[in-house]
């Protein structure tokens, strides 16, 4: 087997599940997002949109690049990024945005623009009109294989840039992850074209990432089916909120995610879970500029939806249905004794 091959199967065959004429396999879902940012030519000090309801990944790829992180607020009802201001601050315009908006706890982002990367680390969502989409293969994430990305396009121009900017510059084609040996061992082959990173995905990880995506149909079933249980449990609860799916928007509930009505029920809630039995839920992450190493980023008060949901929402694990429903019955008892 030659080195690469693996993973160009891996590319071709993920590629055609998500509906993408090019797949670029990485080593995680931050290389990817990089990655795109600079292939979709994020220079220094370029201003890219994203949202500060996340993992704080998104925002290190735009530093990773340069770029400079503009914070927009959320929509409160689904915790997704809102469309950027078409004004600047200084009330002159219109703005055209970079930017990265991201696939909620697996509820599908809305609107794409086609200079925005798609952050759909959440979600195994088919690629839609942005000029990357890039997924995540983390331990917990839908097709987990401990570690692992993948960025989509069907523009071979940015195909050709990712491949090579995430090959340590080396003259790439887009749907090829490797070089003809024979062109590769000859004296003269010039192999640096540019200044890029050792972001390649390995042959082991594509071949488990192969036997996975052959069941990908089966881990979205379960994750929505784990959804379905949570759903169930806190029904009626009138100070229980779900994140929202409007009609005709699509979840693959990486988490199923909740928001309680106030802060301070946050803790009561989450202990009267695992007293019933149930694991304990995770809190969303702190809003990035509100992490320490972010804290220049921008001043509290930047995102004000975002800074009331945060310290609300609960998550719940969808990755083994068994337990989930474990969970949810925890969950409902919870609530009951809580007075639900």
């Amino acid at each position: 087997m030659q080195n690469g091959s693996t993973v160009a199967a891996f590319e071709r065959e993920f590629a055609a599940y998500v509906g993408a004429r090019y797949g670029i396999a990485l080593c995680n879902g931050t290389a990817t997002l990089h990655t795109a940012l600079v292939a979709i030519g994020v220079k220094p000090g370029d201003r890219v949109a994203v949202p500060p309801l996340t993992m704080s990944a998104t925002t290190i790829a735009v530093l990773h690049a340069g770029g400079v992180p503009v914070f927009v607020d959320v929509d409160p009802d689904t915790g997704l990024m809102a469309e950027p201001p078409i004004l600047d601050e200084h009330g002159a315009g219109p703005v055209r945005w970079k930017g990265v908006p991201v696939s909620l706890y697996g509820r599908h982002c809305g609107r794409l623009w086609p200079g925005y990367v798609d952050d759909a680390a959440q979600t195994l969502r088919s690629h839609g009109s942005a000029a990357f989409t890039s997924y995540s293969f983390q331990a917990s994430k839908i097709l987990a294989l401990g570690e692992g990305g993948m960025l989509v396009t069907n523009d071979e121009r940015l195909a050709t840039c990712a491949r090579e900017f995430s090959s340590l510059g080396y003259r790439m084609q887009a749907d090829q992850p490797r070089i003809d040996p024979a062109v590769l061992k000859h004296p003269n082959f010039a192999r640096h074209h540019g200044l890029g990173y050792n972001y390649r995905m390995s042959d082991l990880v594509a071949a488990e990432g192969l036997r996975r995506l052959a069941h990908a149909d089966e881990l979205l079933l379960e994750r929505r089916t784990a959804a379905s249980s949570y759903r169930d449990a806190i029904a009626g609860c009138a100070w229980l909120t779900p994140q929202h799916v409007p009609e005709g928007g699509a979840h693959d509930y990486w988490t199923y995610a909740v928001a309680v009505d106030t802060p301070a029920r946050w803790s009561p809630f989450v202990d009267a879970i695992v007293r019933h039995g149930g694991e304990r839920p995770y809190a969303a992450w702190r809003l990035t500029y509100q992490e320490p190493a972010f804290r220049h980023l921008a001043p509290d008060g930047t995102c004000p939806v975002a800074e009331d949901l945060q310290p609300r929402l609960v998550q719940f694990q969808t990755n083994r249905f068994p337990a989930a429903e474990r969970n949810a019955a925890a969950v409902r008892a919870a609530i009951q004794e809580l007075g639900g």
